[in-house]
């Protein structure tokens, strides 16, 4: 039969606020590249119509283009974020367990990693609520 160690359990203990950080990322993530698709999708079909529009069409098509351009590129830096989030957070998960195996004091570096995590995912938020406002201002530019 397999024992954990009192501080093994401890640690998983420790490991499961983490972890569910990373389930709630991993849902920011398909969220995101829900977006990008949809803005690559427009962006392909306005190509399109540009093709085929006249004078005055081409140049409101070519500021929409220019809108989705900038969705995409704020949406790449949220999902780029989000990522490395992600990352952070395995690497905080593993860091537990590696310094409770190793028996090191690992406080600082732990709290260290988390906080970088936290501010990783504010930027992805932060960066999520910029791009809704501009889909917004380009539907509604008022």
């Amino acid at each position: 039969m397999l024992s954990l160690h009192a501080d093994t359990s401890h640690v998983i203990q420790l490991a499961v606020g983490p972890a569910f950080m990373l389930a709630a990322i991993g849902g920011t993530l398909t969220i995101l590249t829900n977006r990008l698709a949809r803005v690559n999708d427009r962006t392909h079909k306005r190509r399109e119509d540009r093709e085929s529009a006249d004078a005055g069409k081409q140049a409101d098509i070519d500021a929409e283009l220019k809108t989705l351009d900038r969705r995409a590129r704020i949406i790449n830096a949220a999902v780029c974020t989000g990522a490395g989030c992600a990352v952070i957070v395995c690497l905080l998960i593993g860091s537990l367990f590696i310094a409770n195996e190793l028996t090191i004091a690992f406080d600082r570096p732990v709290a260290v990693l988390f906080i970088a995590a936290m501010v990783a995912l504010i930027g992805t938020y932060v960066l999520l609520v910029a791009e809704i406002f501009v889909a917004q201002h380009s539907i509604n530019p008022t």
